[in-house]
């Protein structure tokens, strides 16, 4: 049993990483894609394609402003409590490369995969709140429930392809080892908190429990998965619904419930490659 602290919102959350069997299924329900999502799908891999190896080159610097975006995007909505998709991206692996890497090839690979994770993120119409480590959080504010949920799961599953096709050739061409992600998302009002008195200084951040929900599902899932909570699920689109699979956990490891219901939270789950 291991476990990591993440940093989120200003506290440190340890997170327990356990094997459930009742995540492990004989078939794993897939997401599939049509042929324009698809379509954005590869547009993806051939930008990361292009980056990257002029990256490991030392052809390309990251220059990338996601932050700076999301960052005036909060400053607008300041202290309003805004519905919506909350998208946690995990690096696994990363404390052993840290163990076996030179500080500037681990920084180099850090840098690479969480500017690419952004990128996508940014292309799903979403924003990046901030980088944690090896981790990537992005954010969905809702606008019509139906397309945003869609963006939101199709930028995981872009995630997942750009992974797989773009930067893990690249890495392994290069002599370096694979990179495998996890991806949780939680839905939910959160709140647009400024921690200073300047209006455009002082550090703002968002709070909500669909932040801590999605960071907590990290423990549960296995790499190229999805793990969603029942908020999410709810705004999906009978078609994608169908795409999804309800698993069953100890409670003693997710011990968290609805906070209407007083039920235990239900977790959706889906394989992305």
């Amino acid at each position: 049993m291991k476990s990591l602290t993440h940093l989120i919102n200003g506290y440190n959350y340890r997170i327990t990483r356990v094997w459930i069997e009742p995540i492990k299924v004989l078939k794993m329900i897939k997401l599939t894609t049509n042929r324009k999502e698809q379509s954005k799908i590869e547009s993806c891999i051939k930008k990361c394609q292009n980056r990257t190896t002029r990256s490991l080159n030392g052809d390309f610097e990251y220059h990338h402003l996601a932050i700076s975006r999301s960052n005036k995007f909060l400053r607008i909505h300041d202290s309003e409590k805004i519905k919506m998709f909350i998208l946690f991206v995990d690096l696994g692996g990363s404390t052993k490369m840290s163990s076996e890497l030179s500080p500037d090839v681990l920084a180099k690979i850090i840098r690479l995969f969480s500017q690419e994770m952004a990128y996508i993120v940014e292309s799903y119409d979403g924003f990046v709140l901030k980088y944690v480590g090896d981790a990537v959080i992005g954010y969905f504010p809702e606008r019509k429930a139906l397309a945003t949920a869609k963006n939101a799961v199709f930028c995981a599953k872009a995630m997942v392809s750009v992974i797989e096709n773009a930067i893990n050739p690249t890495l392994q061409k290069a002599g370096y080892q694979s990179l495998q992600i996890k991806i949780t998302m939680d839905f939910g009002d959160n709140n647009i908190v400024r921690y200073g008195s300047d209006i455009q200084k002082s550090h703002i951040d968002i709070i909500g429990l669909s932040v801590n929900l999605a960071a907590k599902m990290q423990s549960l899932g296995k790499p190229n998965q999805l793990i969603i909570g029942n908020q999410v699920f709810l705004k999906l689109s009978p078609q994608l619904k169908t795409c999804f699979k309800k698993i069953k956990v100890n409670s003693k490891v997710w011990p968290y419930h609805d906070l209407v219901s007083k039920s235990p939270y239900p977790l959706f789950l889906t394989g992305l490659s």
